[in-house]
């Protein structure tokens, strides 16, 4: 190495006490702190050197995709097989009309408080099996939030990508409103006529018949006249759809930060998201130490609340962001699945719980999962996510006309049959309506 150009290194390193070394301010330390961070991650595999390796794709989000779309899918079969409440009397709340909410006729008679967390139950009344429940009820509630961070991540990394405003208006439009299109459709037009309690004019004339296709566009409705009123789970149609309107506010945000040149991969504009997540988050957090009941991330005793799955998003796209910050480590993973569960389990510091779940959602998401792709070659969870709900409940209709309503439905025998339907509408639904839409963007979508 010739003088000058050792000189020039030599210049470059700030060596602690050294005479004539550059002393940084304490600001300006904290703002190269991503750059310290990175040096000392260089001997791990991070998110960004995964992705690279994988033409930018994570290996492991397949896989996720699939696997979350089906672990709701049962779950939601089980509800609707056992019935709501496991049982107890419940009635519906009149004052959401369309939407098919139900709540305990007698709040009292719920055995435990199941948003409380473990302090709150009283294990000398509990079986083994309602413990085991409670046990693996941090694991439901993280199911949607889990989708939700993972749409962050990717949606992050195709706008870096491109940042074409329009294509990435049209990509989403593409991605989402055909499929819907069609299942809603399909559950107004040949399963609400089949499977009616009412006679064919009544159902097409109720105004709640011309209000179901209102999910096309994100406005939510739950029920169609006369449809699935004696099932166990009653007049829902497909349950799934509530995080429609979610969605769309996560998008519309992205497109505001698109818009204003925000998601690059900049280190400036970077911190600057960082912040604005951060301030959000530390805002929740102020506010849940107010009012923990009202600022509650848990919508109830299965499910993120909405508003917290939009901060799910966003803790995606800041981990997108920092991809090459974030070392993909079993240790880390193992560490964060369990600070995740406590914070469930004991309900404190709930705000925090979405960083932990992100984490854990991008550590999969990195895992290669090659028998699992050879299987699901085509992406599916779309079309299971649309259709598993509807079928599920017409299943349960049909089985109880042609059974009789008090013969004992078994959810060995409806979980099967759901599978199997779903997947092939799932399928009908990726070859037919997503894929060639998608195919739409080669005539506007600009290379990246």
């Amino acid at each position: 190495m010739s003088q000058p150009d050792r000189d020039a290194e030599l210049a470059t390193v700030s060596l602690p006490g050294a005479l004539g070394s550059e002393r940084l301010s304490t600001p300006t330390r904290l703002w190269r702190l991503p750059d310290i961070i990175q040096s000392g991650l260089a001997r791990h595999d991070t998110a960004e050197s995964i992705l690279a390796k994988n033409k930018g794709l994570g290996p492991g989000f397949n896989m996720m995709r699939h696997l979350l779309s089906l672990v709701i899918l049962s779950h939601h079969c089980r509800v609707a097989v056992a019935g709501l409440f496991a049982g107890a009397a419940f009635v519906k709340k009149l004052d959401e009309p369309g939407m098919a909410v139900y709540v305990l006729r007698d709040p009292g008679a719920a055995a435990f408080d199941k948003m409380g967390g473990l302090t709150a139950l009283s294990f000398g009344h509990l079986h083994a099996s309602e413990i085991i429940q409670e046990l693996l009820r941090p694991g439901l509630i993280a199911l949607v939030g889990m989708f939700f961070a993972l749409s962050g991540f990717l949606v992050t990394g195709s706008a870096i990508k491109n940042p074409d405003l329009k294509t990435f208006f049209i990509n989403r439009v593409l991605r989402i409103v055909p499929a819907l299109s069609v299942e809603v459709t399909l559950c107004a037009l040949l399963v609400g006529p089949l499977l009616t309690q009412l006679p064919l004019s009544h159902y097409i004339s109720d105004y709640q018949f011309y209000r179901y296709f209102g999910n096309i566009v994100g406005h939510v409705t739950f029920e169609l006249p006369g449809l699935f009123v004696h099932n166990p789970w009653p007049e829902m149609v497909n349950a799934n759809l509530w995080t429609l309107p979610w969605e769309l506010w996560c998008y519309v945000f992205a497109f505001a930060l698109l818009f204003l040149r925000m998601i690059s991969g900049e280190p400036q504009k970077i911190r600057w998201i960082t912040l604005l997540v951060g301030a959000a988050l530390f805002a929740e957090l102020v506010a849940y130490f107010i009012d923990p009941a009202t600022f509650n991330v848990r919508s109830d005793s299965t499910r993120l609340a909405g508003w917290y799955l939009v901060y799910m998003f966003f803790f995606g796209m800041v981990f997108r962001l920092h991809a090459k910050y974030v070392p993909i480590h079993g240790a880390i993973f193992a560490g964060s699945a369990l600070c995740y569960a406590a914070i469930m389990w004991l309900n404190v510091l709930l705000p925090l719980a979405g960083i932990f779940l992100t984490y854990c959602t991008v550590y999969i998401g990195m895992q290669s999962f090659k028998a699992f792709d050879r299987l699901f070659s085509q992406d599916l969870s779309y079309g299971i996510y649309l259709y598993g709900f509807p079928i599920t409940q017409a299943t349960i209709d049909i089985f109880r006309r042609v059974l009789g309503p008090d013969h004992h439905l078994s959810l060995a025998v409806i979980l099967p049959i759901v599978i199997v339907l779903t997947l092939g509408f799932a399928a009908f639904s990726w070859n037919f309506i997503e894929k060639p839409a998608l195919r739409l963007r080669r005539f506007y979508q600009r290379p990246a």
